[in-house]
């Protein structure tokens, strides 16, 4: 899966910003014997409208709490403490 995230400022106003994100995610899976009788563009189309789905449901949510996430570091709140080191 990958996710990238921009943001650019809107041409006439420079206090306005506009955060975007582009996800792409890429699948492959081997079909159990019982079902390849089942067209693979079947499957295939089944899986995508699942994850688009899914898609469509989290990156609205994960946008608008990456938006809360920045403003409170941008004004200084230091009342939440990282979850992680930071390290993968």
């Amino acid at each position: 899966m990958e996710n990238k995230i921009s943001c650019d400022s809107t041409r006439g106003d420079s206090s306005v910003q506009k955060l975007t994100s582009d996800a792409v995610i890429e699948v492959n899976i081997e079909i159990p014997f019982a079902f390849r009788a089942i067209p693979t563009q079947a499957i295939e189309s089944t899986g995508s409208q699942v994850l688009e789905q899914i898609l469509k449901a989290m990156l609205p949510r994960f946008m608008s709490q990456l938006m809360k996430d920045y403003e409170a570091w941008a004004s200084g709140d230091t009342s939440r403490q990282p979850l992680g080191t930071g390290e993968i």
